[in-house]
């Protein structure tokens, strides 16, 4: 080996470890290409992939280097497709044994995992600028219909219908990549398989070419092997290199377009659909936690998989449930709630929510045809913080259930049709109030503190319940973020109820919501089927659309507005243009459409 392919090797190494800490968020394409092609994870035997399958969670990669390369991250690697051999290589190198170039025989256990929708690539990030392999960082959770073990064995790279194998034009060479083995391919170990002679040929002759021995002497082991780390780290280097060029401009594209092009306030309905379905796990990722995702695989073998918040909060407000929830909204009493901070009116709204879901499908509203179950539970999550005092460095301190009891019981409250609470009802809801903070064992002695009759006990405790997870889960806002992990302040195994358990995800999704959308909106949410034309027309379209009908007399302004807002190569416009942009067609709106554009 000469010293100038040394030389390239190491630093063409340091430079792709720099490269393994750049993280880049899936595009639609590269989403797209995984909902085709799926991800592969590789495994030692098939004995660890069984474990991983019937916990339904991979483990991510620990210890001082795995950080390291993963930038203080622990995550799970995965190859988007099927790997070329070389990518096999780089970043799962185990001695000689790994290499096909030495063992071209070797077969590979792996487990597929096949997602079913963009949403539930949320986590996932791509190194793009080194290896394209994608990355989840913490524990990765996957229903056990989206996952199998397969065995993957290299071959050419073959055409799908005749067989032959293909020609890299670029090359002028056959290209070597993995594939999913045919049962009847593999030895009885499973750690082996008879490839076609066409493709031992071609190995036999790029193992002579790259300098490898055939003999299979100590000296000859030991030489192939250095020969193979050697082998590997060129290929590291040239890999890093390649892709740096081709994906780094195409970062750059992104980003310069997301700074110049002037953002436009999508209808609000949209943008609750789109916060859902994008949920932003930069900022708060759980799932880095080792105790929450491990809770939220075990809850998921026993049949507890997390629901949708999409699918709850249509079903929610558009339900009479919901009609109740608006109106109730309105009518409440805000002035004794906490408007802002941690335990404002943001985080009631939030407990709201969440409880109205956890009573929907623990069968709790079912005999409610009057609708007190619902307006209980809605004072109580709109009042349970209301005896909290004012800190001096805090927005608040201190137990707070007895005091906010003790406001509760001096205020007037009413059901939504204006009458006032029946006794038995306020005693219940005062009982809940005191029962939200402290132990679940105190819940018998506080109804009994409040009188509550004998045959109400049962349901109160069970409106305890719901509001003590409810409260639990709005946790999730005192997550911290650390350098090397996310440290939930919600453990998941206090919840009591099965459906509490099963909001662990959209409570971190409702959380992101209620930061962008005003509450009396997201309660207003409309399914795809009720919103106008049965979709969501794009902002593009919207925007254009608007321009036709509202300041058609001015073809100059809406020309340049096509420009600014196209998806075509002269996007690029400087914030200046846009802004002043916006600023003439803003004054020719009217005041009260002006809400439907951001500067």
């Amino acid at each position: 080996m000469l010293i100038k392919d040394i030389a390239v090797i190491v630093s063409g190494t340091v430079a792709s470890m720099f490269l393994k800490t750049v993280r880049a968020q899936l595009d639609d394409v590269g989403k797209q290409e995984i909902l085709k092609n799926g991800l592969y994870h590789v495994t030692p035997n098939e004995e660890v992939a069984e474990k991983i399958i019937s916990s339904q969670h991979f483990k991510p990669a620990r210890g001082v280097f795995k950080n390291l390369n993963s930038y203080g991250r622990a995550s799970v690697c995965f190859f988007g497709g099927v790997p070329s051999a070389e990518n096999y290589m780089k970043n799962l190198l185990n001695g000689q044994s790994s290499n096909p170039y030495v063992h071209p025989d070797m077969a590979v256990t792996a487990i597929k995992v096949s997602p079913k929708t963009k949403e539930e690539l949320a986590n996932y990030k791509v190194r793009a600028l080194q290896d394209n392999v994608i990355l989840y960082e913490g524990y990765c959770v996957l229903p056990d219909d989206e996952i199998k073990f397969v065995h993957l064995v290299p071959d050419l790279v073959r055409n799908e219908k005749t067989g032959e194998p293909i020609i890299n034009e670029k090359t002028g060479r056959y290209d070597v990549a993995f594939r999913e083995a045919l049962e009847s391919e593999l030895s009885e170990d499973k750690r082996t398989y008879a490839p076609k002679e066409d493709y031992l040929k071609f190995m036999a002759n790029e193992k002579e070419r790259m300098g490898y021995l055939t003999s299979n002497g100590i000296i000859a082991k030991t030489y192939n092997s250095i020969l193979s780390v050697a082998h590997v780290s060129k290929i590291e280097s040239q890999m890093s290199f390649e892709n740096f060029i081709g994906n780094l401009p195409k970062l750059l594209k992104r980003k310069f377009q997301q700074l110049t092009t002037p953002k436009l306030d999508m209808p609000i309905d949209e943008k609750i659909h789109e916060s859902i379905n994008e949920f932003d796990t930069r900022k708060k990722n759980p799932y880095r936690n080792k105790r929450f995702g491990e809770a939220v695989a075990e809850f998921q073998t026993q049949g507890l998989k997390q629901l949708l918040l999409k699918e709850e909060l249509e079903e929610l407000t558009t339900s009479n449930t919901g009609k109740y929830f608006r109106k109730k909204f309105e009518q409440i009493d805000k002035n004794p709630i906490i408007p802002k901070g941690i335990h404002g009116i943001d985080h009631n709204n939030r407990v709201a929510v969440l409880a109205m879901l956890i009573a929907k499908n623990e069968g709790t509203l079912e005999n409610d045809v009057d609708n007190k179950i619902k307006d209980i539970l809605l004072s109580a999550a709109y009042y349970h913080d209301i005896g909290r005092k004012k800190g001096p460095i805090t927005d608040n301190y201190g137990p707070h259930r007895k005091n906010s009891a003790r406001k509760l019981k001096k205020m007037d409250i009413q059901y939504l049709n204006g009458e006032r609470y029946t006794e038995t009802d306020k005693k219940i809801l005062l009982s809940i109030i005191e029962a939200h903070e402290g132990k679940d064992k105190n819940m018998q002695k506080i109804c009994k503190k409040y009188k509550v009759p004998e045959d109400s006990i049962s349901k109160t405790i069970e409106l305890m319940q719901i509001i003590k997870d409810a409260d639990a889960l709005d946790r999730v806002r005192l997550d911290m973020n650390l350098p090397t992990m996310m440290q939930p302040d919600l453990n998941p195994y206090y919840l009591r109820l099965s459906t509490s358990k099963q909001l662990l995800n959209a409570s971190y999704q409702l959380e992101s919501i209620t930061k962008k959308v005003s509450f009396d909106r997201i309660l207003a949410y409309k399914t795809d089927d009720q919103r106008e034309g049965g979709k969501i027309n794009s902002t593009r379209d919207q925007f254009i659309d608007y321009l036709k009908q509202g300041i058609s007399q001015t073809p100059d302004v809406i020309k340049k507005a096509k420009k600014v807002i196209t998806l075509s190569k002269d996007r690029y416009v400087s914030k200046f243009t846009s802004n002043k942009l916006i600023s003439q067609i803003l004054e020719k709106m009217n005041q009260d459409k002006t809400e439907q554009f951001e500067r």
